[in-house]
């Protein structure tokens, strides 16, 4: 039989600093990237419209809260003792059958997460990140944002 082509969410699986994540039943991520409009003298419409930057990636993990695996463990949210000490995580989504990544999210962060418990329903948790840069799976985004060291650079002074 061949392998289909379609993704579906129960081929997704969800790999938190390359672990395995069974916690999650929704995953969902956006890129929003910045476009202005270049106006010239004398003209009443633009001439151009040119990207500027990209915003951060978001990604909002939910799922089924398990006893144990709260946001701490599962998605290294940082304890408030440890803010200052706390380190980036990339999270990424794979095709169950294929094997391929079909998003990678790299220097994230948890930025917030809830919780709820209900008298005749199944606690969820909902955990929201943003992080550096996105990947799909038709390479890294490339253009000086990536770690080998560009002009923009913060950590050699450039």
């Amino acid at each position: 039989m061949a392998k289909a082509k379609v993704l579906t969410g129960a081929r997704a699986k969800v790999l938190i600093n390359g672990n395995l994540v069974g916690l999650f039943a929704n995953c969902t991520w956006s890129i929003r990237q910045d476009k202005q409009p270049l106006f010239i003298l004398g003209r009443y419409n633009p001439a151009e419209i040119t990207p500027t930057s990209q915003e951060p990636v978001s990604l909002s993990l939910t799922g089924y809260r398990v006893v144990d695996s709260g946001p701490y463990k599962v998605a290294n949210a940082t304890l408030l003792k440890n803010l200052l000490q706390e380190e980036d995580f990339s999270v990424a989504i794979l095709d169950r059958q294929t094997g391929k990544r079909i998003f990678t999210a790299v220097g994230c962060r948890v930025t917030g997460w809830s919780s709820g418990v209900a008298s005749r329903g199944v606690s969820d948790i909902r955990i929201d990140v943003i992080g550096i840069r996105g990947e799909d799976e038709f390479g890294t985004a490339a253009g000086g944002d990536d770690d080998s060291g560009s002009a923009s650079n913060i950590d050699d002074g450039a």
